[in-house]
This record gives C-alpha cells, sequence and structure tokens, in this order.
C-alpha cells in the first residue's frame, strides 16, 4: 500500500524531534540518576549521590552537573575536588554569582583564607552587596590578620543586617586584636545581653 504525502510528512516531522530529543531510554536513563543522587544526597550518603552524578557527567559535563559536584563534594569532605569543581562551573559561566559563592564552601571549610578572600572580592564584583560573600571575606581578612579591613567590613554588615550576632562577634574580636578592647567588650556585653551563652561572646568579655 502506498504511503500518502500527509502520512510521509508526519513520519519525517516525528523522526525529526526523536532526533533532537535523543532517545528516550536515555533520558529516562539520566532522570533516574538524578532521582538517585538526591534521594543518596537527602539520606547523607553523600558516595552514592556523587556517583550518580558523575555517571550523568559521563554523559555531558554541564554547568548545573558540574555545581553539583562542587556542592556533593564538599558535604563529603572532599574539600579539593570541591574546589575543582566549582571552578569549573565557574568557568563555564563566567558571570556566576552562584559557582563563585559555592566556591568559597570548601576554601572556608579548608582554612584556605587567601584564596577563600580572593574568591569573595570575585563573587563581590558581580555581586557588590552579597552578604555571604562579605560575612566570610571578613572572616578571611582576620584570620590572615587584616583587622582593620576585617572590623571595616563587619561594621558595614552590623550596620545592614544588625541582629546577626557572628557579625558582631566578629566585629568584637577584631577590635581585640586592634588594642581596642574597651570598644570590643562594649560589644560582648551587647552580644551577651540577648544571647548568655554566646561562646565568643563569653571568650570575649573574659579577656583581661
Amino acid at each position: 500500500m502506498m504511503m500518502s504525502i500527509q502520512s510521509f510528512v508526519t513520519v519525517v516531522l516525528l523522526a525529526g524531534v526523536l532526533a533532537v530529543a535523543g532517545p528516550v531510554g536515555a533520558q529516562d536513563d539520566v532522570a533516574s540518576l538524578y532521582r538517585a543522587s538526591y534521594a543518596s544526597e537527602a539520606s547523607r550518603d553523600y558516595p552514592a549521590a556523587i556517583s550518580a552524578m558523575r555517571t550523568v557527567e559521563s554523559k555531558g559535563s554541564t554547568y548545573f552537573v558540574r555545581a553539583r559536584l562542587g556542592w556533593l563534594y564538599y558535604l563529603s569532605g572532599d574539600y579539593v575536588t570541591s574546589t575543582q569543581y566549582y571552578r569549573s562551573a565557574a568557568a563555564a559561566a563566567p558571570k556566576s554569582v552562584e559557582a563563585r559563592l559555592g566556591l568559597t564552601l570548601p576554601l572556608l571549610a579548608s582554612k584556605n583564607w587567601r584564596d577563600l578572600e580572593r574568591a569573595c572580592r570575585d563573587v563581590l564584583a558581580l555581586d557588590a552587596n552579597n552578604a555571604a560573600a562579605r560575612a566570610r571575606l571578613a572572616h578571611a581578612l582576620y584570620m590572615i590578620g587584616n583587622y582593620p579591613d576585617s572590623a571595616t567590613t563587619y561594621r558595614g554588615l552590623i550596620e545592614e543586617y544588625p541582629a546577626e550576632l557572628d557579625h558582631q562577634t566578629g566585629l568584637g574580636w577584631a577590635l581585640v586584636k586592634m588594642g581596642k578592647g574597651a570598644e570590643a567588650k562594649q560589644i560582648f556585653r551587647q552580644v551577651l545581653a540577648v544571647s548568655p551563652d554566646n561562646a565568643n561572646a563569653k571568650a570575649g568579655i573574659a579577656l583581661p
């Protein structure tokens, strides 16, 4: 039986759609891998979550795959590999604040203060008021020994987030290191007035 022109066109169009979309089985396989990765993450089985995403990566390394692997390796405690994936994600999306902010997590956890400072400044170059990057920058500056810039950064954060006690104790300790103990103790007292068991403030107020 001869196929009608309309039927022939329909078959050709369907074939074209399938060619663009890819094999249905392959799509289902990737979807299953994502589901497995999310389920494993939820149960804190990070090696399994990573394994599923590495299989997805073998089928195509997208920005999302790299960023997610950066996150999962961070959760697993492998900060070196996490850093590598976040850097790769940032390279794939040069304007991504997300990837650069993600990079600060393994750098902070591994106490890589100089690289953390640079990563925070990279975030702030794209998003100047990013509170998380500013807070991590203030901490990095403190750990490096740049107490004046750390204090300045903490002061700016406190103006915008007056109830964030970590910013207040951070400023207090920066002031201590700058020899401004009286001002620091005033800040520690303010913190203890609303958070009596705050360990950082208690340690600061106990200083001679």
